[in-house]
């Protein structure tokens, strides 16, 4: 038999160790990449086996690396309230809504009128922090998790190990010689990221159903985000830990949306011309005229509506984009800062909540789910829900087979009056949907994580095979 001089080494190291990880090589002074090779041709030859399994790690985030060095919000209010009690007021250096909420939920502090003090449990923990204990031990729990303080990372394991063959052979009988002759495979060329695969056939699913393809800034004034899709100026989603606010430029120019802005302020306070009453109290422009970065793609929505400039007679009219929103997000395996999002509207005057149905089954269908009985348990259901610019309003669910789930994957509905009417100039039926294309990315190529969707993980890449709907 006739090996590589480097897979014989390797095969030398086998015989010794067997099993052994590429990592326990790397130890020893072997290259990775020489390792990796030399073990593929082993394997070619039936004399190893390629073991892998994926080892869950937990590191610390900053704010964990905060905790264990200064202790833990709830640890820090004790010690302040030790000796007497405080206001609340005083103690808004301290991480307040977390240390209120974890000290009372331990026993360890009480409130009375606006003053917290610490009980006899609380002072029973002054002597340590249990929580900043823990994270010096790397003796995580899931609350940690859960927390903010750590975040779970995978590594593969890779383990090379001898077949019955390899066992047998003896390496001495083993020829070294190479064939500088002999005809070689043509190296695999690069090939498409599946994420991007599936994006463009998102696109082209849309396009091919008619729909005209829209596109935006990433920077938005909030009268699009927000107060278009009329979305109240008290709403939580317009604060600063559910979205990104810019410094430069702070404030948009909302001259070009002309009479329409007091339009959508006149529909906040009292409803304006569209037959509804309004959140009633005050409406600012400043708040409408801060600029976002967009937080759903229903921005672009908002602006080709106030753009459009058609005759009713050139209804219906069928948009779609396929672009990335921004939050202010902690990341985890399920959520990002930054996340692609396909969204889409049809204006008409003889639409109804059937036509949006259709519109979604032909998309899911196109992207792989069932999504009625007759071919099996379906995997896509439409249930009932709220956004404050549509009624009515639902959210698409697909199901996880894996952890026997159904997970949200979006929100669609009919675009309330106070939202065409200031926006369109005249009374017309508006189908919307907003849905998460990761989802369906992570489905594709079986991953837990969606961190992995953007780390060009070589091994991911080469296992997901080029993307189609099943």
């Amino acid at each position: 038999m006739k090996l590589s001089t480097q897979a014989v080494k390797v095969l030398e190291e086998l015989k010794m160790e067997s099993p052994k990880s590429i990592e326990k090589f790397e130890k020893d002074g072997y290259d990775q990449s020489m390792v990796n090779r030399a073990g593929l041709e082993l394997q070619e030859r039936d004399l190893v086996e390629l073991e892998k399994e994926t080892e869950f790690l937990y590191e610390l985030t900053s704010e964990g690396e905060e905790v264990l060095a200064e202790g833990s919000p709830e640890y820090r209010l004790i010690q302040r309230v030790a000796e007497s009690s405080e206001e609340i007021a005083d103690l808004q250096d301290l991480n307040l809504d977390v240390a209120l909420g974890k000290a009372r939920e331990k026993g360890w502090i009480q409130i009375s009128e606006g003053e917290i003090s610490i009980t006899e449990k609380g002072r029973e923990n002054l002597g340590t922090d249990p929580v900043s204990v823990r994270l010096e031990n790397q003796d995580f729990s899931e609350g940690d998790k859960e927390r903010g303080l750590v975040e779970e990372k995978t590594k593969s394991l890779r383990t090379l190990v001898l077949t019955d063959k390899g066992e047998k052979i003896d390496v001495n009988d083993v020829v070294e010689k190479f064939n500088v002759e002999a005809s070689v495979k043509t190296p695999r060329i690069g090939k498409k990221h599946f994420y991007k695969e599936i994006t463009d056939y998102a696109r082209q699913t849309w396009i091919e159903m008619g729909f005209e393809e829209m596109d935006g800034d990433f920077v938005v004034p909030s009268l699009l985000n927000f107060d278009a899709l009329y979305t109240p100026q008290d709403h939580p989603a317009r604060e600063m830990h559910d979205t990104f606010f810019l410094k430069n430029p702070e404030k948009a120019d909302l001259s070009e949306y002309g009479d329409k802005t007091e339009h959508i302020g006149e529909t906040h306070k009292n409803g304006w011309k569209t037959g509804s009453k309004g959140y009633g109290g005050e409406w600012k422009r400043e708040e409408a005229e801060k600029n976002v970065l967009r937080t759903h793609t229903t921005a672009v929505s908002a602006r080709r509506l106030h753009e459009m400039d058609i005759g009713e007679e050139e209804l219906p009219k069928k948009l779609f984009i396929v672009g990335r929103n921004f939050r202010n997000e902690t990341v985890d395996r399920t959520h990002l800062a930054g996340f692609i999002q396909t969204d889409g509207i049809v204006v008409g005057k003889n639409l109804n909540f059937k036509n949006l149905k259709g519109y979604l089954k032909e998309f899911f269908e196109s992207m792989g789910y069932n999504v009625t009985e007759e071919r099996g348990h379906k995997n896509v259901r439409l249930i009932p829900s709220y956004y404050p610019y549509t009624e009515m309003s639902i959210e698409p669910q697909v199901w996880d087979e894996e952890h026997e789930a159904w997970l949200g994957i979006g929100g669609a509905g009919m675009f309330r009056p106070e939202v065409v009417k200031p926006l369109l100039g005249f009374e017309a039926t508006v189908l919307a949907w907003g849905l998460g294309v990761p989802r369906i990315a992570m489905k594709a190529a079986e991953i837990e994580d969606i961190r992995e969707l953007y780390r060009n993980d070589i091994e991911i890449l080469e296992e997901t095979p080029v993307w189609r709907p099943e």
